[in-house]
């Protein structure tokens, strides 16, 4: 069974993340879509350390003796699953980022080459 003080140490805990996230979202400092996986951990959370009997299946259930070392193990695999998130969407911004480049090379190089085509053709005489 956990203790009075560290249910207590979670509720509030998990009551304060999700009251930052939620004013992150409403300063719109963090996207909706990327808090998804935040306020679900610190929902379950929550829900685990109000209702320890749950947390006590679930204990039970991996063969972890100590509430809190459940809660701990909890926690430590939402953040593991918030981290692959964030490496998925750094993967995909890193390639987006290489193909922008490339394009804004590629217009750098046509702008250069209509410059260098209209210098020349005024040079001529032309225009």
């Amino acid at each position: 069974m956990m203790s009075l003080q560290i249910r207590l140490v979670v509720i509030f805990s998990s009551c304060i993340m999700l009251l930052i996230i939620f004013d992150l979202i409403r300063r719109q400092r963090l996207r909706a879509r990327y808090s998804l996986f935040w306020l679900f951990v610190g929902f379950i959370f929550l829900v685990f350390s109000i209702w320890s009997s749950l947390l006590n299946q679930v204990a039970t259930l991996i063969g972890v003796y100590s509430l809190s070392n459940t809660l701990f193990m909890v926690g430590f695999g939402g953040i593991v699953i918030i981290l692959l998130h964030f490496c998925v969407i750094i993967s995909t911004l890193s390639v987006e980022n290489k193909k922008l480049t490339q394009k804004l090379s590629i217009l750098s190089w046509r702008i250069e080459e209509l410059e260098r085509r209209r210098e020349m053709g005024l040079s001529n005489g032309e225009g």
